[in-house]
């Protein structure tokens, strides 16, 4: 079993705030449904773990202001409740390396990522890219590098995973609640890197 699935594994048990950069664990991997906003972790993305080291692109952007209601009146959608951004990986390699110690290993990532909306609750992306600053069907290239130093006697893995600010709202038709939504902002690498 590789590193990601390991990850995957635990994603499915244990919920636990992120308390910062590369310092998290898993937390549960389900699609909001709620009707309100909620901070669970969608499928195909994970929190940092004590093995990953972020890596920022971007820089991170607050709750865009009168986070209360936002609307584009000739849609009648409307989202309230943002939250976030919230630091998540996706589970879509980017690149791998590994190789056996003692030597160090070097990888640099550059990769065009493409931002990601919900389909659980149907919403204009107008609506969205206008509420929270950033286009939720753009790309965004990620890059940087990271350097790990594998022990002697040690097989050394590196595995390069996006980073997305997560922001969960929730969406309303006609002053209506749909039903909690989520978008992803590209904005950095995680890098998994462990030895066995």
């Amino acid at each position: 079993m590789n590193r990601i699935s390991k990850t995957a594994v635990l994603a499915s048990v244990v919920i636990l705030p992120m308390t910062g950069a590369g310092t998290a664990s898993a937390a549960q991997a389900s699609t909001p449904k709620a009707s309100t906003a909620s901070t669970s972790i969608p499928d195909g993305f994970f929190r940092p773990g004590s093995n990953t080291v972020v890596k920022r692109t971007a820089s991170a952007a607050p709750i865009p202001a009168a986070p209360g209601v936002s609307t584009l009146a000739s849609s009648g959608y409307s989202i309230k409740n943002v939250d976030g951004p919230n630091e998540v990986c996706g589970t879509t390699k980017l690149q791998k390396t590994s190789g056996a110690g003692k030597t160090t290993l070097v990888m640099t990532v550059s990769k065009s990522v493409s931002a990601e909306l919900s389909s659980e609750v149907s919403v204009d992306a107008e609506v969205v890219s206008g509420k929270l600053g950033f286009k939720v069907t753009g790309t965004t290239t990620v890059e940087d590098q990271t350097r790990y130093e594998v022990p002697k006697g040690k097989y050394g893995y590196i595995e390069a995973y996006p980073l997305y600010d997560m922001y969960t709202f929730n969406v309303y038709y006609e002053g209506k609640n749909k039903g909690a939504s989520w978008a992803m902002r590209p904005v950095g690498v995680c890098f998994n890197q462990w030895t066995d």
